[in-house]
């Protein structure tokens, strides 16, 4: 047994024992570590040394790019720092039956070409035609590897505003107002002069997560939006950004004047389409019926329309029905034809009207003469096709307080622009008959058969003329269309829709008969937009069918009646015998004498207001009401 002297000794020399081991340890751990940092280093060199003559070209060649230069130096060195990984991408195993997609270890290298614009291919200009939010500002995309998603780098794509930058981008307003987000996610872009690159639910998600974030890409570029004044006042007047993003506004024109350097540039445009769909080519006339459309697409032989859409269109017909014909030219008759074939697509709605007419079912009058009755002249809108067709207006009169009713504007069928019409016939009158005492009469006016809204001041002559018709007892040749709005003088001003109306009464006295007599009276400030059809032109020629063209209702009731107006009253004050205003005011003096041997109160006249009862079923076996008619424009 050891002695207690012998154990401490040995416990002391064990302690020395073990430091010295210890301290052997560390040595061999420090020069360990010393070795395997010769070695890294010697590694690194060698990557390096491995890594430079591939990447000391690119650096040579781009290097001028200060930013280049710094990535490709970047590059470099995380080639030489992570060459253990690349160097054991292609050792790592993978577990038996379950191949787990594993990202290359190169891929933070490769070079996501997120824009490229060529500075010496000027400035980019970008249509965006569908402009989301995405195809706006880009997006970061992922793919699905075990059930789950990942992105990097590589997955971040541009958008237009990225595209364009530098240069301009052209979008629809009409579009862009489509997609609420885009249009946010472009004014605050704008306003901040930076893109973001991030999606839409990074701000949809209710726990925040780790993802991608592009730093912002400074943005300088012109954004150009392209559509209706209508739309670029409202967002104007009520969007403080807008107002503020987009200052500079540009209208344009949409007719030309029709000289010979813009009608030379429309036959360009028609060999320029040629040229493109491969047409054949057109004729010196079907140019010059080319240039008569253009000018009938706007209503004015004075000017050519810019709608080269719609333009076009007759353009590609036209060579369509040549080629029908086995044609190697278009001529002007398949011109011709194209237009017709187009309007026989849209017109069931304009021949079921005629046929109506014919037959008798909507009754007008297209000879004869009628008191207190005369021809109007509507235009029916469809959108793709607008038509005009003769409507009868009657006027009754009686002796009463000087109130004129239109029946339409008390049925609410009238809008507010044929309503000012109207009440301007009341100021006509007043200032013809009512300057020494009060025009002591009632009338009703009326469109008859009329069943849907009526809109438009361009029957405000026809209505005076009826008016003027009922209080004279005079009658008003049947055989005559009028068409016209008035002023309180008397003066007969222009409206729209002058061809078209011309040729709806054409129509229907074609369908029943030209009789040489029949015609239409028009504004002559609408003489420059008639432009006819000519089947209509040739009946014109012929002396089947006329035009008149006045200033004042004075030439136009003198027309009507075949008997003069009586422009001036003579030293007694009144109208000269035998005129129309002579005749109003001898009848207006009747009714006055009519009220005053009245009794008292006996001529007081009462409005009966109409109850609602609201709408009644349709009994059974009576088929339901048709729809109501398109608008129409007087």
């Amino acid at each position: 047994a050891l002695t207690e002297e012998q154990r401490n000794d040995y416990t002391e020399k064990g302690h020395q024992l073990e430091k010295i081991v210890q301290d052997a340890l560390f040595a061999m751990r420090g020069r360990e570590r010393d070795a395997q940092s010769e070695v890294d280093k010697l590694d690194k060199d060698t990557a390096s040394f491995a890594v430079n003559h591939l990447v000391e070209p690119l650096i040579n060649q781009y290097g001028h790019d200060q930013e280049v230069r710094e990535f490709l130096e970047r590059v470099r060195e995380d080639l030489a720092d992570n060459r253990d990984e690349i160097r054991g991408a292609n050792q790592r195993p993978s577990i038996p039956g379950l191949p787990i997609p594993q990202q290359a270890p190169t891929r933070r290298y490769e070079v996501n070409v997120f824009v490229s614009n060529d500075p010496q291919a000027g400035a980019p200009v970008v249509f965006e035609t569908h402009p989301t939010y995405y195809n706006l500002m880009g997006r970061i995309e992922y793919e699905g590897a075990l059930g789950g998603a990942t992105t990097d780098h590589t997955f971040i794509r541009a958008g237009s505003l990225a595209r364009a930058n530098g240069g301009y981008l052209v979008i629809r307003l009409r579009d862009l107002l489509q997609q609420a987000a885009a249009l946010d996610a472009l004014k605050r872009v704008l306003l901040s002069a930076q893109l973001r690159v991030e999606n839409l639910s990074e701000n949809l998600q209710l726990i925040p997560t780790t993802g991608l974030r592009p730093e912002p890409i400074p943005l300088q570029l012109k954004v150009i939006l392209v559509g209706e004044s209508m739309l670029y006042s409202l967002l104007y007047r009520y969007d403080p950004d807008f107002r503020e993003l987009f200052r500079v506004k540009a209208d344009f024109e949409t007719e030309l004047d029709r000289t010979k350097e813009n009608a030379n540039g429309l036959a360009s445009v028609v060999r320029g389409e040629v040229e493109r769909q491969g047409l054949r080519p057109f004729t010196r006339a079907a140019v010059c019926r080319l240039i008569e459309h253009s000018s009938r697409m706007v209503e004015d032989r004075r000017r050519l329309s810019a709608n080269m859409a719609g333009f076009l269109d007759i353009v590609r017909q036209a060579d369509y029905w040549a080629s029908h014909d086995g044609a190697r030219e278009v001529h002007e008759r398949h011109v011709l034809r194209a237009l017709d074939e187009r309007t026989y697509r849209s017109s069931l709605v304009a021949e079921r009207l005629l046929e109506a007419m014919e037959e008798g079912t909507i009754t007008v009058d297209t000879d004869g003469e009628q008191v207190g009755q005369i021809n109007a002249l509507s235009v029916y809108d469809l959108g793709d096709i607008a038509f005009g067709r003769p409507s009868r207006v009657t006027c009754v009169t009686s002796a009463g307080r000087g109130s004129i009713v239109m029946v339409e504007r008390e049925s609410d069928m009238a809008g507010r622009i044929h309503n000012k019409g109207f009440l301007i016939l009341r100021g006509f009158l007043a200032h013809r008959f009512g300057q020494d005492k009060a025009s002591l009469f009632h009338a009703s006016l009326t469109f008859e058969q009329l069943y849907g809204d009526i809109d438009g001041d361009s029957a405000s002559s026809t209505e005076l003329y009826a008016l003027l018709s009922s209080l004279a007892d005079l009658p008003i040749d049947q055989h005559l269309a009028v068409t016209g709005s008035v002023d309180q003088l008397g003066n007969v001003q222009p409206i729209g829709g002058a061809a078209a109306k011309i040729e709806g009464f054409f129509e229907v006295c074609r369908a029943r008969g030209l009789t040489g007599t029949q015609g239409v009276m028009i504004p002559r400030s609408n003489v420059p937009n008639v432009i006819l059809r000519n089947d209509v032109a040739e009946a014109i020629e012929a002396g089947q069918f006329h035009i008149w063209a006045i200033d004042t209702i004075e030439e136009g009731i003198e027309i009507l009646t075949g008997k003069p107006a009586g422009n001036a009253r003579g030293d007694d004050g009144r109208f000269p015998e035998g005129t129309v205003y002579r005749m109003v005011e001898d009848r207006l003096a009747q009714f006055q004498e009519q009220l005053e041997r009245r009794p008292q109160g006996a001529h007081q006249e009462q409005h009966i207001p109409m109850p609602d009862r609201g709408t009644y079923p349709t009994p059974p076996g009576i088929p339901p009401s048709p729809p109501p008619e398109p608008p129409i424009i007087v």
